[in-house]
């Protein structure tokens, strides 16, 4: 008999054992909630939708993994990184509140690549809503490391596949500090290809070579052309995988800078719009395996040098520009984006110039006759 009430109770708690999730988050507070790397298992998504687009954010991370259209549903941003090592990048993320590597010690204290804001979960502040003809959502994250807080609005009109996003950047220490903030933009195949055709607006750039040293600007590229190893590259398509790592930044006499994506084959185009005040750079990272392009990254942001903290301090700035931002004790800083999806024509040339008026964003092609893009914007 006390062998029957023992084996019974052995079978109880293996019950009440085998009953409890096994994937449960952890206790607020305990790091392990605010701190996931690469957890598939976290990955809770906001929708946000119009007559014409659908944008998926992620909570975990607060990336942006899908953006289309939905008479056309290819998303450009469908690129993943494989790594488990790494945070869980998705598509559009988000490098804050640095672009690129910790340094030794800031690695050792628990920093990871690209900073904290891929890492954390976000909180959402409004579900998706109709605000006098915006479809309005906006969430925040919380640096606990850094010190810093970003909240994040998210519009998009009724009946155009476009959406506008402002970031507003609090600084909770009680002391200022250096950071950057970079919109790290990845594509991924389908819609990325070797015919995929990149344009911007930039002035000059040159090869990051990551190898911390200070001179790395010396030798100056301009798209959309650039010589390496005797050899013309052509920088507007993805066909070698050099530069790995380019920054560019734009004359001091444009008030946007902006960054297009056309597949003509796929009848697709992606941009971003922004003004070169909030982001004076951008940088573009290329990932090929085995011949073929894997990922592109157009990320633009207040920094064009992919190093630690203690070498962008020392060089401070390349081509007249600061390649870091400061934010004072309590400061809030505001800085914003627009994003859009365009049906194009198979023969499409890609993008010449993009025209911010009178509410109006127009995009201009690369050709005799521009079959001309427009949209509304706020």
């Amino acid at each position: 008999m006390k062998k029957n009430l023992t084996l019974l109770f052995i079978l109880f708690i293996l019950t009440i054992c085998s009953c409890q999730p096994r994937n449960s988050s952890a206790p607020s507070g305990s790091g392990k909630e605010d701190s996931l790397l690469n957890d598939t298992l976290k990955n809770i998504f906001m929708k946000i939708e119009n007559k014409k687009a659908v944008l998926e954010v992620n909570f975990n991370g607060g990336s942006y993994p899908d953006f289309h259209l939905k008479e056309l549903p290819l998303n450009p941003l469908n690129w993943r990184i494989k790594d488990s090592t790494m945070p869980d990048f998705m598509g559009h993320f988000l490098c804050f509140d640095r672009w690129g590597p910790p340094s030794a010690s800031e690695k050792a204290n628990g920093f990871v690549h690209h900073g904290e804001a891929s890492t954390v979960i976000w909180k959402s502040l409004a579900e998706p809503q109709n605000i006098n003809g915006l479809i309005t959502a906006s969430m925040e994250c919380t640096l606990p490391m850094g010190g810093l807080q970003l909240t994040r609005k998210i519009e998009m009109p009724e009946d155009e596949p476009i959406f506008f996003v402002t970031e507003e950047i609090k600084n909770l220490n009680k002391y200022g500090r250096m950071f950057n903030i970079v919109q790290h933009v990845t594509i991924g195949s389908p819609f990325l290809d070797k015919s995929t055709l990149f344009d911007n607006n930039t002035e000059k750039g040159f090869e990051d070579r990551e190898d911390g040293s200070l001179d790395q600007e010396n030798l100056v590229i301009k798209w959309p052309e650039a010589t390496h190893d005797g050899e013309i590259v052509s920088l507007r398509q993805f066909e070698t995988d050099w530069p790995r790592v380019s920054s560019f930044t734009f004359s001091k006499n444009d008030k946007y800078g902006w960054v297009t994506a056309c597949n003509p084959k796929k009848s697709l185009m992606l941009g971003y719009v922004w003004e070169t005040a909030d982001y004076p750079w951008i940088n573009f990272w290329r990932s090929m395996v085995n011949g073929i392009p894997a990922a592109f990254g157009m990320e633009f942001g207040t920094t064009g040098l992919h190093e630690p903290f203690p070498v962008v301090a020392q060089k401070g700035k390349i081509f007249d520009r600061n390649i870091y931002a400061f934010i004072d004790a309590n400061e809030v800083i505001s800085k914003s984006f627009t994003a859009f999806l365009a049906e194009i024509p198979l023969d499409y040339k890609g993008v010449k110039e993009i025209v911010v008026s009178d509410s109006l964003l127009s995009i201009k092609e690369r050709n005799k006759v521009s079959r001309d893009i427009t949209f509304h914007i706020k």
